[in-house]
């Protein structure tokens, strides 16, 4: 018998969206034509006039050695000028820390203010990773349920009611990743006063802050706490600039927060990639125009996705504003009516193997009976795509 591994083996799950797209990945393989809402990132490349400034970056040897853990100084610049830019409130570069993509940034913050058993409020339906990094953390997740009846929103109470002398942190996602739902500038002061108050940790993550297509922007909770006291913002170039696989994100914290981020880093990771670093900085000085040119066609493809949902029989979904993700209520097929159907697991897995149709099942995002469709691929899958769940609805009826 082998040693014993560590608990957490018993404790944190594999990534759902990535378990879908792996799936995904092997039925292609075999020559299935598989569409797949799975996995969010853009189906746009990313633009050229990054890829050139990083070929010149790479014959520079400069680029090739170690640098600082925190990030390159030209890159946190420019976090810091676009983070007044649009976000609304000003950060020193001393206070970011560049991370590999905005999981690390959720990570390492979660590690520099938990400690064992501190509980995290995670509101349902969550995007994947943030109850399993709190346990990584040490922490424990303390799940708050939302309805679709509600539009997927909390407040106050609803805080309130989970609140405990242990409790060290609120998770603050708006658009929200899996339900791409945005929360008023009312709504979220409504919950930032009540966060501070209670002298809690808000870890804001706003990766999708420049993807809303109605109304307005959630307001950055830094906005109102400008010494950031009791507020972490995540942010990163991975969904507005087409560039998940360059891993690049940051941390926007106070100064003791930062300075265990940086303790954190430079014995987790070091430096994140130079040429990745100079690719993120590249998107961050460049401007809007490619992101904004990405957002006509996403919000294109959430108005049809939305009007075709909403024709096929028993299913529904919100209008949702932001991000690029529906959440689809498919409770009617998951209560065993169907045979073998009793889950929305069971039924993203009928329609995996049966049209080749991949969504991320609810149970992944702690919403059971829903599933989450990605609108960020091209309009020809999106269209072939929904066709086929409407032809598998059908034939579930007939």
């Amino acid at each position: 018998m082998s040693a014993k591994i560590s608990n957490l083996d018993n404790k944190i799950k594999p990534s759902g969206t990535m378990a879908i797209s792996n799936k995904a990945r092997e039925l292609r393989a075999e020559g299935k034509s598989v569409v797949s809402f799975g996995a969010g990132e853009p189906d746009f490349p990313t633009p050229e006039y990054i890829v050139e400034d990083v070929k010149k970056a790479a014959s520079d040897p400069i680029n090739h050695k170690y640098s600082p853990a925190a990030g390159l100084e030209g890159l946190r610049n420019e976090i810091s000028r676009t983070t007044k830019e649009y976000s609304k409130f000003e950060v020193d570069p001393s206070n970011i820390v560049v991370t590999n993509g905005g999981k690390q940034a959720i990570l390492t913050a979660f590690l520099s203010v938990l400690d064992a058993e501190d509980e995290v409020i995670v509101p349902c339906p969550f995007w994947t990773t943030y109850p399993e990094s709190v346990k990584i953390a040490g922490g424990n997740p303390v799940y708050l349920e939302t309805t679709k009846e509600n539009g997927f929103k909390f407040t106050v109470s609803d805080l309130e009611a989970l609140k405990t002398n242990k409790t060290k942190l609120l998770i603050w996602c708006s658009p929200s990743n899996p339900t791409g739902v945005v929360y008023s500038k009312e709504e979220a002061e409504e919950i930032y006063s009540w966060a501070f108050e209670s002298n809690i940790w808000i870890m804001s993550d706003e990766l999708y802050e420049h993807l809303v297509y109605e109304g307005e922007n959630t307001p950055s909770p830094a906005i109102y706490d400008p010494e950031l006291k009791n507020t972490i913002v995540v942010n990163g170039v991975s969904k507005a600039y087409a560039m998940t696989g360059w891993r690049v994100g940051w941390i926007i914290a106070n100064s003791e927060v930062i300075g265990l981020s940086k303790k954190i880093q430079s014995q987790a990771t070091s430096n994140v990639s130079n040429l990745s670093q100079i690719a993120a900085e590249s998107a961050l000085s460049n401007g809007l125009d490619v992101t904004n040119e990405m957002k006509i066609a996403f919000n294109r493809r959430r108005e049809y996705a939305i009007n075709k949902i909403n024709s096929i029989k028993d299913i529904g979904v919100e209008n949702s504003v932001g991000a690029f993700y529906l959440f689809i209520d498919v409770r009617s097929y998951c209560n065993g009516s169907i045979d073998g159907i009793n889950s929305s697991n069971d039924f993203c897995d009928f329609l995996l193997e049966n049209y080749f149709i991949a969504f991320v099942p609810g149970e992944a995002f702690g919403a059971p009976g829903f599933m989450r469709l990605s609108y960020a691929l091209s309009d020809d899958e999106l269209e072939d795509g929904l066709n086929r769940l409407d032809k598998a609805i059908n034939d579930l009826n007939v």
